[in-house]
């Protein structure tokens, strides 16, 4: 654990909401992109909080005030460096009974900081519900999140019926469980799965040298 998200983790389990904004903007201003503020040090600090949880070395109110105040924390942030919206669009969503966004919405801030439109759906969407969410709105990526084994399964489902659209949009997976397990089974050869944010980006970067989305 790097002494950065070690500092911000501190912040976040006192509620520091300006202290913590202060830190980023900081590491911001000595030359650390989003990317890895977003995966090195917001995500090494919410890892840090989730261990001393396990280790019964915090509440469950810990915890929640922590992971709430990174919540505002990484959306001020994001107000500070987005770009404005360009033509390309992206939407977000959780597997139904997945509730967890926080990684989710930092993707969703990457999208916007290089000049993407995005709409962030949030938390445990069924899927006939963001079917007619997508079928409204054509986003041409739709990035999935789960980060529960036992929601796994639903993922096939959600790839199989997004990919069935008519305007063809990218599927993208998302989830700390890739580091560790291999979800291809429950997508298909056409779905991208995000295992950090610098990947995304890589991908978000090679999209605007104009290589069409979807081709390999």
């Amino acid at each position: 654990m790097n002494a950065e998200a070690v500092t911000l983790s501190q912040l976040l389990l006192e509620g520091d909401a300006d202290g913590s904004f202060s830190f980023l903007m900081d590491l911001r201003d000595q030359g650390w992109t989003s990317v890895d503020i977003y995966q090195v040090v917001v995500s090494g600090a919410m890892q840090q909080v989730g261990i001393l949880w396990e280790q019964d070395d915090i509440s469950v109110a810990d915890e929640h005030l922590a992971t709430a105040t990174c919540d505002f924390m990484i959306s001020r942030f994001h107000g500070q460096v987005k770009k404005e919206a360009a033509g390309q669009r992206a939407m977000f969503l959780c597997v139904e009974e997945e509730r967890h966004t926080l990684g989710m919405r930092m993707a969703s801030f990457l999208f916007e900081e290089n000049g993407w439109k995005s709409r962030m759906m949030g938390a445990s969407l069924p899927l006939e519900h963001a079917l007619s969410a997508a079928e409204k709105w054509k986003p041409d990526v739709i990035c999935l999140s789960v980060t529960i084994m036992y929601h796994v399964p639903l993922l096939e489902s959600y790839v199989k019926a997004f990919e069935a659209l008519p305007f063809q949009p990218q599927v993208m997976v998302g989830s700390r469980l890739l580091a560790s397990y291999d979800l291809s089974s429950y997508c298909s050869k056409k779905t991208i799965f995000i295992t950090d944010y610098r990947t995304l980006v890589d991908w978000i970067n090679d999209q605007s040298e104009g290589n069409e989305i979807g081709a390999s």
